[in-house]
């Protein structure tokens, strides 16, 4: 019976295309905990999606290529930034934020939705929402990863020439911030070692056994499509349970006050205290879906916050506490 893949003292993770990355977590010059990201010119990858902290300031500082960046606390307060190598975009705590390449945002047009109009969406109820959120509910994410499962056609770049993306993410280098450095570290390597190891989720001895029954099945009776589109789903709840332990909140939907205002039944521009309860809703929203998830992936699906498999023995005492 397959095991996880021992993943502790691996220091570099790379993914093939069409979402093609790699994670760097010996070279980066920000901080000791820092995450380098590299995407290559070409890769379909849109870079990390619409999500916020809410016990420390993020950093994103570009060591290559061209970023585009977004940052919002409400509808009228939120920005789009674009930076080259050198320069940085700090995300405070609260702050729903995203980036990815600076081509990508250029080229897209229309459905830019992926970054600053998803995360505005989150604030304004303008647009049509939860089109390509970070991770959303499982029936609504399912596509997307399935990408990182098997290779499978995605969007292609209009540009290729441009150099690759690399950026570095860290907590800032405030005292207070560094403190959750460590756990940002064992964060991210549990997140992608789940992505590597998603396709053998179905056969591990501690997943259900219905499940590895169901994943038994002949081929003519349980088609490769059904298979992959169901480690997909798994996958998605698994990460809703690797967020219920760390302080990342993705942006899983809002209640549409704002609408009223949109749809041109009242004047056009929303009063602050809508826009607000709108945020509200959001954060109450992803603290619901999560709370959900992660309870159906611990006792149901017999998944775990953090494997051991993945976690270095210098990140020990960076595990969430009980």
């Amino acid at each position: 019976m397959p095991t996880r893949t021992h993943t502790a003292n691996q220091e570099t993770f790379s993914f093939p295309s069409p979402n093609a990355r790699k994670f760097d977590f010996t070279n980066t010059t920000t901080a000791p905990h820092a995450v380098r990201i590299t995407i290559p010119a070409g890769s379909s990858y849109r870079g990390e999606r619409s999500h916020w902290h809410e016990t420390y300031n993020e950093i994103l500082t570009c060591a290559g290529g061209r970023v585009h960046a977004f940052s919002g606390t409400g509808l009228y307060s939120n920005y789009d930034s674009f930076f080259g190598v050198g320069s940085s975009e700090t995300f405070p705590a609260w702050s729903l934020h995203s980036w990815g390449r600076e081509d990508q945002w250029q080229t897209q047009g229309a459905d830019r939705d992926s970054h600053s109009s998803e995360a505005t969406t989150a604030l304004s109820e303008s647009t049509p929402l939860l089109q390509t959120s970070s991770v959303v509910d499982p029936e609504k994410q399912v596509k997307e990863l399935h990408a990182d499962i098997q290779t499978s056609e995605g969007l292609q770049i209009q540009d290729a020439k441009d150099n690759d993306l690399v950026v570095d993410i860290s907590p800032t280098s405030d005292y207070w911030d560094q403190r959750y450095a460590a756990a940002h570290e064992l964060f991210y390597r549990n997140l992608i070692s789940m992505h590597l190891d998603a396709a053998i989720y179905p056969s591990l001895p501690t997943t259900p056994l219905l499940i590895r029954l169901i994943f038994k099945l002949p081929f003519i009776l349980f088609p490769k499509v059904l298979r992959d589109y169901l480690v997909a789903y798994f996958l998605s709840i698994q990460l809703l349970v690797l967020y219920s332990a760390f302080d990342y909140h993705p942006y899983l939907g809002s209640f549409p006050v704002t609408r009223w205002w949109t749809w041109g039944i009242l004047p056009p521009r929303p009063p602050e205290w809508a826009c607000r309860w709108q945020w509200n809703s959001m954060i109450v929203i992803s603290h619901l879906k999560i709370a959900f998830w992660a309870r159906l992936g611990r006792l149901l699906l017999g998944m775990r916050e953090v494997y051991e498999e993945y976690t270095p023995e210098r990140l020990r005492d960076a595990l969430p506490k009980p």
